[in-house]
């Protein structure tokens, strides 16, 4: 049984790679200190966790986490240094409305997130004891934007901080946070609004310091101007410089869709990817590529990892979530029960020949007239049942989604092996972040124009449709091993899994999609359309419901499938995945 300590270490690891997951960036480093948590370089600072506040302020750990690792993601420290003057009353400002704004993104992209955000700034709120004007205008305006940008409530606390903006900003309340809203993708944009009503209330000192105090002359637009040619030359050291200079030099922003440019710009802060500028349009393109398949590889679990790792990492698995699994296995029981009656064998009566009813006797004495009634036991056709499940293994999923979905996937097999009915549980995810060496031929190959897929794929076989549980049981421990989750490339893992299912002899074939979310793989996004690697999602999906011999489902955690799959579901709070899976089963053994 865990110790204090070790669940507290066990906690931590967790912890850690789920803010290098939402950051993205491995190079993150997690330290821990008893209070004012922080970003300071590649750094980040939380507060140390201890058993009390873990079983209190879980919601809450998690929330200070998730903020910090959104600035990572989100934030351009280079955008953010141009609007800084140096008055610190409307720089705290600026830093409030800034940090707002990456939240309420993150919060958009990830329900997760908005909810453990939202439940950390009411419980602060309600411990605030503001000690002077100045702090109490910069939370107020934090808080009010966080509610106004979110459109959540945060309770009958935050009416006092509305109330002071709605004095300060007057008539121009309502235009300012529709302005900010609007601009929430736009770091730029959205600080220059900022800027502008700051300067409306006299809270702006204009001698920024990135300038000097006299408005620009023309030597300073002369220096400028050799400051962005030094940038041309260097923009494949500076990831993000480069994505802008490249964007603005060859309309890339024509063919780039937003979500592509806002992947680029979250990874600024850790890629050395060499972006290419030459990007056509996703329609012009004919068919999905694959730049060089040499690399990828279909592996069984056990390959991956020794036995004895393997072993440990199950029994990691189990002791997380041994409360949760009491409430798995009696929907699984249910499960069983339901399949177990549908294959039960039944009676026809009336028959000339089989066995005699002797229900029938009594009237047959009475009356010899009436003729000898025969019954046949017949059976119920059941047919042939094959199920298989296909985890998305990348980094987001880190954490209680891929712990939950282990013990899901596994307690799932054991039921339906009981009932007779084979099951194969699969992973997808990639062997390297942002490329690996298909990437490395790319680039020693000139690094032509819209390669195609430019990763090397992982597929793991977690359990194969004809190995019996136990001898798969431990395999699912590989979930938990650090570094095993990376990126993922929906559409050809499910053209895999398909693939593996029509082989199969059984007469119905079921294939469940478990994600957290679109496929993402920088290294492809970066070269070809943003929309490049959900087309072929679409595609696979489209191919696969059209041919009708393979039922597919899909669960989306915290993110709507429904857009992709025509039979989905999506689950918000990842303890429900147990219940919606198994209950997705029985509904289609129902319908059979």
């Amino acid at each position: 049984m865990l110790t204090n300590n070790d669940f507290l270490e066990e906690f931590k690891k967790s912890l850690s790679a789920t803010v290098k997951s939402i950051g993205k960036n491995d190079e993150i480093e997690i330290n821990y200190v008893k209070e004012n948590p922080s970003v300071i370089g590649k750094t980040i600072n939380l507060t140390e966790p201890n058993i009390e506040n873990i079983k209190n302020n879980l919601n809450y750990l998690r929330a200070e986490a998730d903020s910090l690792a959104l600035e990572f993601r989100l934030h351009s420290k280079e955008i953010h240094e141009n609007f800084i003057n140096n008055d610190e009353h409307s720089n705290e400002i600026i830093n409030a409305l800034e940090q707002s704004r990456i939240e309420v993104k993150g919060g958009q992209e990830f329900q997760g997130i908005k909810k453990n955000l939202t439940v950390k700034h009411i419980q602060d709120l309600k411990n605030k004891s503001l000690s002077n004007q100045s702090e109490k205008l910069t939370d107020a305006f934090r808080y009010t934007a966080y509610q106004e940008l979110m459109g959540e409530d945060l309770g009958n606390q935050n009416n006092k901080n509305k109330k002071l903006i709605k004095e300060k900003l007057g008539e121009n309340y309502n235009n300012f946070f529709q302005k900010l809203k609007k601009n929430i993708d736009d770091q730029e944009k959205f600080s220059s609004t900022i800027i502008e009503a700051l300067e409306e209330l006299g809270l702006l000192n204009k001698k920024n310091n990135n300038s000097n105090d006299q408005d620009l002359n023309e030597n300073e637009i002369d220096q400028n101007q050799e400051n962005q040619e030094n940038e041309n030359k260097n923009n494949e050291e500076n990831s993000e410089t480069n994505i802008e200079m490249q964007s603005s030099e060859t309309n890339i922003e024509q063919t780039l869709s937003t979500d592509q440019k806002e992947e680029m710009g979250d990874d600024s802060s850790e890629s050395d990817l060499d972006y290419f500028p030459k990007i056509e349009s996703v329609n012009n393109l004919e068919t999905y590529k694959i730049y060089d398949n040499s690399f990828d590889e279909i592996i069984n679990a056990e390959d991956l990892c020794d036995i004895k790792e393997l072993e440990k990492l199950r029994r990691n698995l189990d002791q997380q979530v041994f409360t949760f699994q009491t409430l798995i296995i009696k929907i699984a029981n249910r499960l069983q029960r339901k399949l177990l009656a549908q294959q039960n064998r039944h009676w026809d009566f009336n028959m000339e020949e089989g066995y005699l009813d002797t229900s029938r006797l009594a009237k047959i004495i009475a009356n010899p007239n009436n003729k000898l009634s025969y019954k046949v036991e017949k059976e119920i056709e059941f047919k042939d049942t094959i199920v298989s499940l296909l985890i998305d293994n990348s980094g987001s999923m880190r954490g209680r989604p891929i712990t939950v979905a282990a013990l899901c996937s596994d307690i799932l097999a054991k039921t339906l092996e009981r009932c007779l009915i084979k099951s194969e549980i699969l992973g997808f995810t990639t062997k390297a972040w942002k490329g690996g060496k298909s990437r490395e031929t790319w680039i020693k190959n000139g690094k032509p124009s819209n390669p195609g897929r430019l990763n090397d794929l992982r597929h793991i076989i977690y359990k194969s449709a004809d190995s019996p549980w136990r001898r798969s049981k431990k395999n699912l421990g590989l979930l938990l091993k650090e570094g095993i989750l990376k990126e993922n490339v929906d559409g050809e893992a499910l053209s895999w899994a398909y693939r593996r299912l029509q082989y199969k002899q059984e007469k119905r074939k079921i294939l469940i999609v478990i994600s957290d979310g679109a496929p993402v793989d920088d290294s492809t996004l970066s070269v070809n359309p943003g929309n490049y690697l959900e087309k072929n999602l679409r595609d696979v999906i489209n191919e696969v419901e059209k041919n009708k011999e393979v039922e597919l489902i899909a669960i989306g955690i915290g993110h709507d499938v429904s857009r992709y799959y025509s039979k989905a579901v999506t689950i918000m709070d990842v303890d429900q995945l147990g219940e919606v899976l198994l209950n997705q089963l029985s509904s289609i053994f129902s319908n059979k």
